[in-house]
């Protein structure tokens, strides 16, 4: 089995992978930890395809995150795409309480690789834009092209739906 859970940051997806994990025991590749580990260089990108290719080798697997340039790769692989949606500002609300937490405890982002580091600079406010001006409409876009006839699909919008899901694994 092939998951590949994707939708905007704050939306959950890091958390719901998880939860999958402790249920099928799957390996799990959480691609902000994969690709917060490079240079964010034209090298970098072209090393982070390669390892998402490499773990797409094991006979299943879950992977975690959007990076819209790669969907390509994944989702012709992938059997089940659970796309996460939420509101705009629940998104960014989750983000930045998640940012305040991982202020007090590293810990609480193991997704995360142990160099990363945020701060509150421009950047960081390009990324809560980035989460404010997300394009729902384009993923799904990109999944409908990309995605296999037999392929499942589940759009997941709350929390109740979270649990229907992590029931019927």
């Amino acid at each position: 089995m092939h998951i590949i859970v994707v939708g905007n940051s704050g939306t959950g997806k890091s958390t719901l992978s998880k939860k999958i994990v402790r249920i099928t025991d799957y390996p799990l590749l959480h691609l902000d930890s994969l690709w917060h580990t490079t240079d964010y260089s034209d090298d970098a990108k072209q090393w982070f395809d390669q390892q998402q290719v490499l773990f797409m080798n094991q006979k299943n697997w879950i992977i975690d995150g959007n990076y819209s340039r790669t969907m390509d790769i994944r989702i012709p692989q992938a059997d089940i795409i659970i796309l996460l949606r939420v509101s705009k500002i629940k998104s960014l609300c989750r983000v930045l309480k998640r940012s305040l937490l991982w202020r007090i405890d590293k810990r609480s982002r193991d997704d995360m690789p142990e160099q990363f580091n945020e701060h509150l600079d421009s950047d960081y406010f390009e990324f809560l834009k980035m989460i404010f001006s997300y394009d729902g409409d384009r993923l799904l876009g990109l999944i409908e092209k990309y995605q296999k006839p037999d392929t499942q699909l589940l759009v997941i919008t709350n929390n109740r739906a979270k649990r229907r899901l992590l029931k019927s694994l």
